[in-house]
């Protein structure tokens, strides 16, 4: 009695295990063998022109939503209209010193005409590159000895 529950449970399982891996298998997504990719298609210089100009035309319009946007948030912050924006209004409501620290910072490092305040032209432009220091000279490596066995010297004979 207890072999045939053993082997039906026994069954059962073999039965399930084998149905659980065909259930994986048609689940899982079939791999393409390397040699169906496809074969990359030469273009012709009037598509490679083509594709050059759309990439330019996508280009300019990123760089033109990224200008409104910048123009957008400036229209934000100056909050008396007047088109410039103060170490006040950028700082905010709050009494943070350092966000007031940041803000005399940036005004600082874009300001290109020196009235402390940040016009839109001003704020739209990047800010300078700072200068990296010089690269430090790596010190030349010791040259190693090679590995392995050492040279057999003549030793002395008695």
């Amino acid at each position: 009695m207890l072999r045939v529950f053993l082997s039906l449970v026994l069954a059962v399982f073999i039965g399930l295990s084998t149905a659980s891996a065909q259930d994986t298998a048609k689940k899982a997504p079939a791999k393409k063998p390397a040699a169906a990719k496809k074969a990359k298609k030469k273009l012709t210089p009037e598509e490679k022109a083509a594709k050059k100009a759309q990439r330019a035309k996508k280009a300019a319009e990123a760089k033109a939503k990224r200008e409104a946007a910048r123009e957008k948030a400036f229209k934000a912050k100056d909050k008396d209209g007047n088109g410039k924006l103060t170490v006040d209004e950028l700082k905010g409501k709050g009494k943070n010193p350092k966000r007031a620290e940041r803000a005399e910072k940036l005004i600082k490092s874009k300001d290109t005409d020196g009235d402390g305040a940040l016009s839109l032209d001003e704020f739209k432009a990047k800010p300078p590159k700072k200068a990296k220091p010089p690269k430090k000279a790596k010190p030349e490596k010791k040259k190693k000895k090679p590995c392995g066995k050492k040279s057999a010297a003549k030793k002395p004979q008695k």
